[in-house]
């Protein structure tokens, strides 16, 4: 599956023959293709000092680090060439690897922007597509787990007095190595109070380490 790859290397069609430091992006090009990221960074620096203001070859260094995991610095190159490029289907391609760049690093809301202005430049890119409908169904997948949880602990019974000290009783059996008599005690004790409950964590943790103790 190809989601979530970045574009790689810009047109050659960005960079004529007479372009300042053309020669040292193709060689910068070739390294990245053999995965030397290191010296095809090195490559695309030697170049920007020919060719400081080109946005092709901020992109390819953006891309490089994008493969270091260099996240927030691959998404500060990206977004400069957002800007600076008047080529719509190569901004199109910056603001994807952009929207990858900040999903790489759990921006999703800004994902979907970048993506979103993706398309609007390039409006038959299928990744960006698939790549932005990814991204909203994981949000919404995260949302209703949020709201799932909330409402969970919202239905978690409170502790009565009862309830609590049961637990510290328990907790000083735990802390004597007493995992069963101290499990037996919380279970025990849910017959009695329904908001001992409330400690269904502790209780199951004591419960496994009793079994693991051969106390069971």
């Amino acid at each position: 599956m190809r989601f979530f790859f970045i574009y790689l290397i810009a047109a050659f069609s960005l960079l004529s023959a007479q372009t300042p430091g053309r020669s040292k992006v193709l060689e910068g090009n070739k390294l990245f293709s053999e995965e030397k990221y290191d010296e095809a960074n090195n490559a695309y620096r030697d170049a920007q000092l020919d060719n400081p203001t080109s946005p092709v070859i901020e992109y390819n260094i953006a891309n490089t680090l994008y493969e270091k995991k260099k996240y927030e610095e691959a998404i500060k190159l990206f977004d400069k060439v957002t800007k600076n490029s008047d080529d719509p289907l190569f901004q199109a391609q910056a603001y994807y690897n952009l929207g990858n760049t900040l999903f790489r690093i759990n921006k999703w809301q800004e994902s979907i922007l970048a993506y979103t202005e993706a398309l609007k430049l390039n409006p038959d890119d299928q990744d960006a597509k698939y790549n932005l409908e990814f991204v909203r169904t994981k949000l919404k997948q995260n949302a209703e787990q949020q709201n799932q949880d909330q409402q969970q602990q919202k239905e978690q019974p409170k502790p009565s007095d009862y309830a609590k000290k049961l637990k510290e009783r328990a907790e000083k059996m735990v802390a004597a190595f007493q995992y069963k008599a101290a499990h037996d005690l919380m279970t025990q004790g849910m017959k009695v109070d329904k908001t001992v409950a409330a400690y269904q964590q502790f209780i199951d943790r004591i419960g496994s380490v009793a079994e693991i103790a051969g106390q069971e």
